[in-house]
């Protein structure tokens, strides 16, 4: 069991920071609860950034050892300031009903699959409840375990970006709730750096993406094939010289076939002399003009350098995260939102039960040796990295195991003892419970992908689409 924990720091005031606070208040223990957000605004990821119209300076604090080195520079290159990968015309990829925070529907007659306006207003009144918790424009630079110990509380430094005033505060426990979707994550590709070097200004990745101006009548070479990259080929193409060119080692459940798009296999190297591209097949593409790189994001976590060096360069795989969630080593470090391919706002308040009722004392942790072991059994299931952490295989929770992951949560949750409440006389019952995936939840998760691409289908009919009936399915009891 760990020691008393009386003070939280929460880094981040997204979906999954936002969560985390609500279960924390409701254990009803915590005596002083912060939410470090670097923005002006609540909303993390669904903030939109427009980009500025003179470059500023590449920024150079960043992961670089997944990626090669003068290219992630250039796609940096014309970043704002806590940019985020939100384009004008996105939409969710998830049904409304499906992404909802479990206690907190989106409102009537909402578009079934919402746009990024949406989304951050109704992150905004989610967030109502808790502003006297969140810290506004305020950076964290630095998380150390006092004294270098275990289990022995947090040092956080934080800056105000308005009075630039730096402070540190101690803390009993820190969760890490600042998402994975802000710095770009590029491959392995013969020839991109030349490719950086040669043609700057053609060289782009989804991470700065907001609309299709730029591409008009350009030869486009789009790379990737998650669910961002289906989306932002169909925009590009739409404006691009025909047929777009997609390349994409594997399909991504959102993929469709459209008469200007031209799909293609893996990307093998880039020619920048040529303009041309070669693929897996040996085919070679000539004449490109533009190449955009949606082959997904790193995660980045710069202020927890003086816990673990490596994890600058190694990133997630440098955090042994016992079910996904707590450092093994330093158990009062918890992580929030770090699976990938998931419904991310139920699966954040999922884990956040969870961390509310471990800090609270009423659902045990097992021993460091047990954790680590687990993390090392579970990252070899999943074909995870052998590097302590498992990389990122030990995250990738495509469902169904999103969803077999969040009913164990549920199950782990239900576990935890009543205990009395030390603050107080308060005898209500403590805790909140996330949503419990039943079968038509169950359902919907595994259909969201297929309503998804009929509900584009729809063209421009579809902001009057606000139930999955109108687009012919129907859950039925089996």
């Amino acid at each position: 069991m760990l020691d008393p924990i009386r003070t939280v720091a929460i880094i981040g005031a997204g979906p999954s920071g936002l969560a985390t606070a609500k279960y924390l208040l409701e254990e009803r223990v915590f005596t002083n609860i912060v939410i470090y957000e670097q923005r002006q605004n609540v909303g993390g990821i669904w903030n939109f950034t427009p980009l500025p119209p003179d470059p500023p300076s590449p920024t150079k604090n960043a992961p670089c050892t997944l990626s090669t080195a003068q290219a992630i520079d250039l796609v940096t290159d014309h970043l704002p300031r806590f940019n985020t990968p939100m384009y004008e015309k996105l939409e969710t990829n998830l049904p409304h009903m499906l992404m909802q925070f479990s206690d907190t529907p989106f409102p009537e007659r909402t578009q079934l699959f919402p746009s990024r306006e949406i989304v951050l207003h109704y992150l905004e009144k989610y967030a109502e409840p808790i502003k006297h918790l969140i810290r506004l424009d305020h950076t964290v630079h630095g998380v150390r375990p006092k004294n270098g110990k275990e289990n022995r509380g947090w040092e956080v430094t934080s800056r105000d970006l308005n009075s630039d005033r730096t402070v540190a505060e101690s803390f009993d426990a820190v969760i890490a709730a600042n998402g994975h979707c802000d710095w770009p994550l590029l491959p392995a590709i013969e020839g991109l750096d030349a490719w950086s070097t040669s043609h700057p200004e053609s060289l782009h990745h989804s991470v700065s993406y907001k609309n299709a101006g730029r591409f008009v009548d350009k030869r486009v070479l789009l790379v990737g094939g998650g669910p961002s990259g289906a989306d932002i080929s169909h925009q590009i193409a739409a404006k691009c010289k025909q047929p777009l060119l997609r390349s994409q080692t594997t399909k991504s459940p959102y993929h469709t076939d459209a008469p200007n798009i031209r799909d293609l296999p893996g990307l093998v190297a880039l020619a920048p002399e040529e303009h041309s591209a070669r693929f897996t097949d040996g085919n070679i593409e000539p004449n490109i003009d533009e190449v955009v790189l949606c082959t997904g994001y790193a995660y980045s976590f710069p202020f927890l350098s003086a816990l673990d060096p490596d994890i600058h360069a190694k990133g997630i795989g440098a955090l042994p995260l016992y079910q996904n969630i707590f450092h093994a080593r330093f158990p009062t470090l918890a992580f929030i939102e770090t699976p990938e391919m998931i419904v991310p706002f139920p699966l954040a308040e999922s884990q956040a039960a969870v961390v509310a009722r471990v800090f609270a004392r009423r659902l045990p942790l097992p021993g460091r040796q047990d954790m680590e072991e687990w993390v090392a059994i579970t990252s070899s299931q999943r074909g995870g990295d052998d590097d302590g952490g498992g990389g990122r295989a030990f995250h990738a929770l495509q469902p169904p195991r999103d969803l077999e992951y969040m009913k164990r949560l549920y199950a782990w949750t239900r576990e935890a003892e009543d205990g009395a409440c030390e603050m107080g006389e308060d005898s209500s019952p403590r805790g909140k419970m996330p949503r419990e995936w039943d079968t038509q939840a169950c359902w919907l998760r595994m259909n969201a992908a297929k309503m998804r691409k009929a509900f584009a289908a729809k063209g421009a009919r579809r902001c009057e689409i606000f139930s999955y009936e109108e687009l012919g399915f129907s859950f039925t009891e089996r």
